[in-house]
């Protein structure tokens, strides 16, 4: 698994869509969907499933979620405590 693929995860979750995600990423669309199929292939399990509502999660995205947003956390703490240090 990879860091920007959970990211995009996140997005993709937090936007609903991929255009709407790649916007929030600064990617296109297509971007979205390769590195989704890519985190759903290393999973080996569906991540979201279209609805008529749009994009919603599968059993496996759900379990999934909760972990993503604690390492999405993880990140934003280190970068916002080390970020300038080395300038100090």
């Amino acid at each position: 698994m990879i860091w920007d693929d959970l990211h995009v995860f996140l997005a993709l979750h937090r936007t609903g869509t991929y255009a709407a995600a790649a916007r929030t990423l600064g990617v296109d669309a297509t971007t979205i969907g390769r590195r989704i199929d890519a985190l759903q292939a290393s999973m080996g399990s569906a991540l979201f499933e279209r609805s008529a509502r749009g994009l919603a999660l599968t059993e496996s995205g759900k379990k999934l979620l909760s972990r993503a947003e604690r390492v999405d956390a993880e990140i934003l703490a280190a970068t916002r405590e080390l970020s300038g240090r080395d300038a100090r």
